[in-house]
């Protein structure tokens, strides 16, 4: 008992994702009436099927059944050859089975996919947009992908960088598309210009007439674009319509923008010469006028002297005139004898002073700072020492007057800055005191200091 089996063909290409077919004939050798269980063998075995499964034939007798290869499109599917085989059992006789062996060639296809991102882009200007293309291969092979950008208006510059990449089985690819208007608009509103980025295999890039698939080109891994196990096969993905929104060259906040800057140079330089100049007028003239006094001198004495001398020079003849009578040379006499007396109580230019000079002295405890006879003082800041952590109250006097007076327990460093700086004039004196409760540390008595600093002038 036995069977014979031949495939017809017995190598047969095939391109995963669709089905081919392999005749396989069996012929009964026995004597009896049999039936024969057909089974494929070998990997195909997953994505093959005999139909039908099993035959009854009798003795001498020969029948076909279908053999159909359906090999998945799967990147862990490589292209090349697969042998299998296909056993034949009789079930009056299952321990001689017959086998029959064939090859079936899968060959190289790929699955290209694109996707474009974002699918709307902004640029100011002449600006370029920036886009990226995503091409996915699900097939089993490798392929070589040309990417052109075009814009059927003319109006947007598109350009794909790289221009061509090789995408392999399974794999993912990105390249990058930046999309240019020709020409700018300062202001006005945003234009809409469409374009598109279109991914061809790269052969299938210079034959766009390819349709079929034995038209197109292959393209693979090979310098003409195929696969070690025959030709690969990829169909062109639908193109990628996307969009550039171009903006004015110039933002519609600039104009705002340079309205309020102008505003605001306008209200500073109002709020200058009407506010802050006058305020800062006063506050040098006050100060110089306190300089003045503290110098013993009046603000503005020359003039209110000549004023007064003009005056007393007046009277007289007046008085006069009341008594006796007034006359043209008694007018002449008084105006004569007035103008000595202003002359001679106006005052003479003064010598040219030299600048104020700037100055520091540490005191100590009942330490003293003394103006000399043409000497002013003015004193801007003062630094109050107490290193030890004495236990006390000090005191800073001038002239008898309390400016000062504190805890020496409650600073170690203790900073003052004057505005209006404190004048010590001619022969008066800064005194620094010091009452003593207990010294800080081991020291015998306290050490406090104050530093002095702030500007020394010599006055006539």
């Amino acid at each position: 008992m036995g069977a014979e089996a031949s495939l017809t063909p017995a190598a047969l290409p095939v391109i995963p994702g669709e089905e081919a077919e392999v005749e396989l004939t069996v012929t009964n050798t026995g004597t009896v009436v049999d039936s024969f269980t057909l089974q494929v063998l070998g990997e195909p075995a997953a994505w093959a099927a005999v139909e039908p499964a099993t035959l009854s034939l009798f003795p001498g007798q020969s029948e076909s059944a279908k053999l159909r290869l359906r090999p998945p499109l799967d990147p862990k599917l490589a292209p090349g050859p697969r042998p299998y085989a296909v056993r034949i059992s009789a079930n009056e006789d299952p321990q001689h089975p017959c086998i029959e062996e064939g090859v079936v060639s899968l060959a190289g296809k790929a699955l290209l996919s694109a996707d474009l991102s974002p699918r709307t882009g902004r640029a100011r200007g002449r600006r370029a947009g920036r886009f990226q293309v995503a091409l996915d291969n699900r097939g089993n092979a490798p392929v070589l992908v040309d990417l052109t950008g075009f814009d059927a208006q003319d109006l947007v510059d598109v350009t794909v960088q790289p221009p061509r990449i090789e995408v392999g089985p399974g794999a993912a690819a990105f390249v990058t598309a930046r999309a240019r208007a020709r020409t700018r608009f300062w202001r006005g509103p945003s234009v809409l210009h469409r374009f598109t980025v279109a991914a061809r295999p790269a052969e299938q890039a210079h034959n766009p007439d390819a349709q079929s698939p034995d038209a197109q080109s292959p393209v693979g891994q090979g310098p003409a674009g195929q696969s070690p196990h025959g030709p690969s096969r990829a169909d062109a993905p639908a193109p990628l319509e996307a969009s550039l929104l171009q903006e004015a060259a110039v933002p519609a906040w600039v104009g705002k923008a340079l309205a309020l800057a102008v505003l605001a140079a306008v209200a500073l330089t109002a709020l200058w010469f009407t506010v802050l100049k006058p305020v800062v007028r006063d506050a040098a003239t006050g100060a110089a006028n306190q300089a003045l006094t503290a110098a013993g001198l009046t603000p503005g004495g020359g003039a209110g002297s000549a004023a007064g001398a003009g005056a007393a020079g007046g009277a007289s003849p007046s008085g006069s005139g009341g008594a006796g009578g007034s006359s043209p040379a008694a007018g002449s006499s008084a105006s004569a004898s007035a103008s000595p007396a202003a002359s001679a109580h106006a005052s003479p230019p003064g010598p040219v002073l030299p600048a104020p000079v700037a100055f520091a002295v540490d005191l100590k405890a009942n330490g003293s700072l003394t103006a000399g006879t043409h000497q002013l003082y003015t004193v801007t800041d003062l630094v109050l020492q107490n290193p030890n952590g004495d236990t006390g109250s000090l005191t800073i006097t001038r002239g008898g007057n309390t400016l000062i007076s504190t805890r020496m327990e409650n600073f170690r460093d203790y900073d003052l800055h004057f505005v209006t700086a404190i004048t010590v004039g001619a022969g008066q004196s800064l005194n620094i005191s010091v009452n003593c409760d207990k010294p800080g540390g081991t020291a015998a008595s306290c050490t406090p200091a104050v530093l002095v600093s702030g500007l020394s002038h010599t006055v006539a």
